[in-house]
């Protein structure tokens, strides 16, 4: 589009602190914590080269760029946590991380939210309307396609093991379709802090759950193809972008009520919501899924043709459309 971009980023130890990658410029420095001492250094001294900032706000705190540089800011928000905060981070910084979710309005005058949930909770938060700008996620088709599917039926869940993703009520329901549908296989794709605690629950419960650990883009479509179902625990959750990337896959999902997933998940047409939290939902959606072949190929066609309606090129313009709202 004819754009200069540089993006500020964590420094993982195996990779170089600059580099440029399809045109765009790469700085890394920091790591997950550290990065927001950095963000505001770099934002001071570097910002008269840009013309917007944008602030990726994907966890609880924001790196408050707009009271470091004179340039327009925007807030890229993928979720607010609200009253979970409790689960996304332990006492006593979550105080501090709601303190921050409530500082938003009075940090940045334009938002971009990626669903009309999280615009809903930033209205709650306090920021007017009139500043909110909705830009859905979208999906590589050029990557994420239907593909073979396995012959047994395959469940599968693919998120990070922390505890607002409730993992183990991932592991809760297979237990019970197991018992439902002895053939039916699981496979959990991911990592972090809670893993252990889910492997060890499938031992006490006596059910076989493969463990994958993280894995390549290859490898995550591949079981998105193959997949019968995917499955969304999570308790807060601003989008879900894996419910589209499996239903472009040609895989319907089966999730809680929260957030985004009403809308990544249109009930009875793309897959099932559950009640939050209710273990025995899921699990009976997921069976009802799982034993009715006709439901599965209908479940299976209209996921395909719902994300379609989400794609990288269509996000990019209406993102460039806010930034010139700012800019101009």
């Amino acid at each position: 589009m004819g754009h200069e971009v540089t993006l500020l980023a964590e420094k993982p130890s195996s990779l170089p602190e600059h580099e440029v990658i399809d045109g765009v410029e790469i700085v890394r420095k920091g790591g997950f914590l550290t990065l927001h001492l950095w963000a505001p250094l770099y934002v001071a001294k570097h910002s008269r080269e840009y013309d917007v900032i944008i602030d990726n706000v994907a966890h609880v705190f924001p790196f408050y760029s707009s009271k470091f540089t004179f340039k327009p800011t925007i807030a890229v928000v993928h979720h607010v946590n609200g009253k979970a905060i409790n689960r996304v981070m332990p006492q006593p910084l979550h105080f501090l991380g709601i303190a921050a979710e409530k500082s938003l309005p009075h940090m940045y005058r334009s938002f971009i939210a990626v669903s009309r949930s999280t615009e809903e909770d930033l209205i709650n938060l306090g920021v007017n309307p009139d500043r909110i700008s909705v830009v859905y996620n979208g999906v590589d088709h050029e990557v994420y396609k239907p593909g073979e599917k396995s012959e047994r039926p395959l469940v599968l869940w693919l998120n990070r093991f922390v505890k607002y993703k409730n993992p183990d009520h991932a592991v809760r329901a297979f237990s019970i379709v197991k018992k439902k549908i002895p053939e039916a296989l699981f496979v959990m794709a991911g990592d972090g802090p809670e893993r252990p605690r889910a492997e060890r629950l499938a031992k006490q419960l006596g059910v076989e759950v493969e463990f994958v650990g993280k894995i390549s883009v290859r490898r995550k479509v591949e079981l998105l193809q193959r997949a019968w179902v995917c499955v969304y625990t999570s308790e807060i959750e601003g989008w879900g972008l894996v419910a589209l990337e499996a239903a472009a896959s040609g895989t319907p999902c089966v999730g809680y009520a929260v957030g985004g997933l009403r809308e990544s998940i249109i009930d009875g047409v793309t897959g099932f919501l559950a009640r939050p939290g209710d273990i025995g939902d899921l699990a009976n959606k997921i069976v009802r899924i799982l034993n009715n072949a006709e439901l599965l190929k209908r479940l299976t066609e209209n996921a395909f043709r719902y994300a379609q309606n989400f794609d990288w090129n269509n996000s990019a313009e209406r993102f460039l459309e806010v930034i010139n709202s700012v800019t101009q």
